[in-house]
């Protein structure tokens, strides 16, 4: 596909379209979190605000680097754990180092992403964009933005909320997570500081993998529910044989708006190939987090003492981990049953009202395009596994029989 231009603020769809407003919000609290716009134009932010921001977010950068280096070394320096510790370090490494890989992958495509941004804000939406589907499309992506940012945001606090009352209340230190250094057991000024600082820079990182998981995921519902506005358009052919106009007229505009539908289902699965490609890692990481956090999580609840605090972190990490997945994999499966639609709705379109000569060319027409949209539109995480409701089912139910396996 052709590179995008740069969009003009004076086109139409710019000013009355919802979605462009959703996508320009979810980009600018990426730029805020992460430091990079995803956005095709400049983010419309005071001078003064973006002169600060660049120049502390390359700091910020190599915090969160040197955050992800230490969960790895604290296997070299923090050999006298406690079995819980010992378990929270090797699910945290693993959730911590797959998503920082997401990160870094997601801004390695970060041309491909403005391109995908800028086709689902403005180039699709100047044909089709019905109103309802559009508000169908915002409930969803509220919801399961809430949902994300709840769930992360909670899962990360009681573990700090763990470490707080376990600190006050015993002889421990406040440790939420077995960084490098300080040592578990040290009690220095320093040491406790160094902790604090940790788990700031954690807040950091998590800020920045929410503003990740939250622009694929607005991503991918857009995808699903432009397939919606694919088969609406379609369906809406039909009524062009009923308006004024001679026959002939009404099956040259017929002709000449299927081409242009068949224009937009091109472009629409070239939406899915991109968000395949920049996206590949995250469905791949997740689906890795997913076997492996619920096994360890499911080892530490049969290892750990039942307290409330201990029982509250491990519930909202299995929610965490279940949620996150299950929101991946949700919409990828939604995208392949909403194009599973399509050809329905182009043999609906209203084809058999036209005669003679026309009939010819738009049976020939119609008759490939249907053939070209059975095709099944499939998302999946590492070439072969595709992404659905059925595989969520399945992958969480791989991650219990791992446990029963080991356990």
């Amino acid at each position: 596909m052709p590179r995008i231009k740069k969009a003009s603020r004076n086109m139409t769809t710019m000013k009355n379209n919802r979605t462009y407003g959703l996508l320009h919000t979810i980009c600018k609290i990426a730029f805020l979190s992460c430091g990079t716009n995803f956005w095709f134009e400049d983010m419309d932010c005071p001078a003064k605000l973006m002169k600060i921001y660049n120049a502390i977010a390359p700091v910020l950068e190599v915090l969160v680097a040197l955050f992800i280096m230490s969960h790895f070394g604290a296997f070299w320096t923090q050999p006298n754990l406690t079995e819980k510790q010992s378990t929270d370090r090797m699910l945290l490494t693993c959730v911590n180092g797959l998503t920082y890989l997401v990160y870094v992958n997601i801004l390695y495509h970060k041309r491909e992403i403005r391109e995908l941004v800028m086709t689902l804000a403005v180039r699709l939406n100047e044909v089709c964009n019905d109103g309802t589907i559009e508000k169908m499309m915002l409930r969803r992506t509220f919801r399961y933005i809430t949902a994300l940012v709840f769930i992360c945001s909670s899962a990360m606090f009681s573990y700090g909320l763990g470490s707080g009352i376990q600190a006050l209340t015993t002889n421990a230190t406040f440790t939420n997570m077995i960084p490098v250094w300080p040592d578990v057991e040290d009690r220095r000024i320093i040491a406790a500081a160094a902790r604090i600082v940790h788990y700031i820079v954690w807040l950091f990182f998590l800020a920045r993998v929410i503003a990740i998981y939250t622009l694929i995921l607005t991503n991918t519902i857009s995808i699903a529910h432009q397939f919606k506005h694919l088969c609406k358009y379609f369906e809406d052919l039909n009524d062009i044989f009923e308006g004024n106009g001679s026959q002939e007229e009404k099956e040259r505009k017929y002709e000449n708006a299927f081409k242009v539908g068949i224009k937009m289902h091109a472009i629409t699965q070239w939406c899915t190939k991109q968000i395949q490609l920049t996206a590949g890692m995250a469905f791949n990481g997740q689906v890795i987090i997913n076997v492996c956090s619920l096994g360890l999580l499911m080892i530490q609840m049969m290892s750990t003492e039942r307290t409330l605090v201990a029982m509250m972190q491990i519930f909202l990490m299995v929610l965490l981990i279940l949620i996150g997945t299950g929101l991946f994999l949700w919409n990828a499966g939604d995208i392949t049953i909403e194009a599973s639609f399509l050809p329905a709705a182009m043999f609906h379109s209203g084809w058999h009202n036209c005669t003679r000569q026309s009939s010819v060319r738009v049976r020939k027409l119609v008759t490939i395009s249907i053939a070209q949209a059975q095709k099944p539109v499939v998302i999946k995480s590492f070439g072969f596994i595709e992404l659905s409701y059925q595989s969520y089912v399945s992958i969480v139910k791989a991650s219990y029989s791992i446990f029963s396996v080991i356990y």
